[in-house]
């Protein structure tokens, strides 16, 4: 006989908490629901507890197999499901008491998805920590409003499977199952798939269940092989699925979301390297590629160095100095507008003055404080360079100079692709030299509070949309 509603439960050495999820469940499951229960090989007693739990409800169906991992488990009870819809918990969580009766009446509806609040509950020895994650009560007539408004703030409780209803019925026809073999994320990549065949969407803040997390120290902690690859995949088929979908956003909103959830997914992946030194060695050059780039080769001679200003640009010029400072070819055009922290210069005239100081000439020396912003900085620099060049300054053809742009190590993505969108910049020999201050080095940017705020900003910069988008 078909069924309103399937919920289903993968179970895995969690004998301890399985009778107060059971119980939680079997105590109020109307005659029109079933919960299946897999257990995906445990070598606890949950297997034994299964079989009582089975003989006892006429309501619980129960499945063992061999161990799998969560993703074989739950599409075990997927394919076992008789219910026109389809809910999911963990072995070790609670539902709600009366959720049934509240929540029922939206398999009623015309909804292809419902998306439920729920509790994070901490277990700190006898106290519990509950955070409510709500959202409110509202219904989306399409997977494009839905995801407008994913775009635009961000929370709408889109990874977990186990705070929603889906059809039963889209799942089949499309073939959606939870991808095996991922260490985690198989929830995510779940719902961005569901997401591309729903109508509408309805949230509520009908709380269904407490998630425990029972030793908040440990619980969910444990070391992933290939971390870093594993959420640049799922970063990017979550910018596949809701970017495609959202239709009534701007681009300005959609780079936002972009940055914000790429940026974001680096800071959580940070968060754990003192705990996982191994994921620390791994990562980290990762991360650092995406921040910083792929090194340009820098040896060599260079016809001229524009030094990129900031507030702080004291480090740049030095490393510019560094570079070319005893080279008596090398032109210097040192830029920005804007004050420096000394309060007395502006950035161009700050480096001109270490420079000076240093034993460059003034004629090596050519400032540029019109502009106040990296682009025009650019642009500027190209216009001097010409000039440089038809005054015999620079004693080659532009297109034969060697040029090097000096600034931030981690500034050097955006201002490679700021000089792309610059024409003059097209088919000439730049390179990108960076330069590293006190708190923006490789080495500890992600470790210290004011380079980590930085470089997961810069970061999130840097990202572009697609054309397709």
């Amino acid at each position: 006989m078909k069924k309103r509603l399937s919920l289903i439960i993968p179970s895995y050495n969690c004998a301890e908490y399985l009778d107060e999820t059971l119980m939680s469940v079997l105590s109020q499951l109307p005659d029109d629901c079933e919960l299946i229960v897999v257990d995906d090989g445990s070598s606890d007693a949950a297997p034994d507890m299964l079989r009582k739990y089975a003989a006892e409800y006429g309501g619980l169906r129960i499945a063992l197999k061999e161990n799998g991992g969560v993703s074989t488990a739950r599409n075990t009870g997927l394919d076992m499901a008789e219910g026109e819809w389809i809910t999911f918990m963990d072995c070790d969580d609670i539902l709600k008491e009366g959720f049934f009766e509240r929540a029922l009446p939206v398999t009623d509806t015309a909804a292809d998805l419902c998306i439920f609040s729920y509790e994070r509950v901490e277990l700190m020895g006898e106290e519990e920590l509950v955070a409510p994650l709500m959202l409110a009560d509202r219904t989306y007539n399409t997977a494009s409003d839905f995801a407008d408004d994913y775009v635009r703030t961000r929370h709408l409780l889109v990874y977990s499977a186990c705070n929603k209803f889906y059809r039963k019925e889209i799942l089949d026809e499309n073939g959606i199952r939870f991808r095996e073999g991922l260490s985690f994320g198989e929830d995510r990549l779940f719902n961005y798939t569901y997401l591309r065949y729903c109508g509408s969407v309805t949230t509520s803040s009908i709380r269904m269940f407490r998630y425990m997390q029972r030793n908040p120290g440990s619980a969910s902690k444990r070391s992933f092989p290939d971390y870093f690859n594993t959420i640049m995949m799922l970063h990017n088929a979550k910018m596949d699925c809701f970017l495609e979908l959202s239709k009534g956003t701007t681009g300005t909103e959609k780079r936002a979301f972009v940055g914000y959830d790429l940026s974001t997914e680096m800071g959580r992946m940070i968060d754990r390297f003192s705990d996982y030194p191994g994921e620390k060695e791994e990562n980290l050059p990762k991360i650092n590629r995406l921040l910083f780039g792929d090194p340009d080769n820098i040896s060599g001679h260079f016809d001229c160095l524009i030094v990129l200003g900031s507030r702080n640009c004291g480090y740049r010029a030095e490393r510019a100095f560094e570079i070319a400072g005893n080279d008596r070819d090398t032109l210097f055009i040192v830029t920005g507008g804007n004050m420096h922290k000394d309060g007395e210069h502006t950035e161009a005239g700050f480096m001109a003055e270490l420079f000076k100081k240093r034993g460059v000439s003034e004629d090596r020396i050519i400032i540029e404080d019109q502009a106040e912003n990296t682009f025009r900085n650019l642009e500027i620099s190209a216009g001097m360079i010409e000039e440089s060049v038809n005054a015999g300054i620079l004693p080659k053809p532009c297109e034969d100079l060697r040029i090097g742009i000096v600034t931030a190590g981690f500034h050097i993505p955006r201002t490679r692709m700021m000089a792309a969108d610059i024409p003059w910049y097209d088919g000439k020999d730049i390179v990108f030299i960076p330069a590293y201050g006190e708190h923006t080095r490789p080495d500890n940017w992600y470790s210290d509070p004011q380079g980590r705020n930085i470089g997961l900003s810069e970061i999130a910069k840097c990202c572009r949309i697609g054309k397709k988008y």
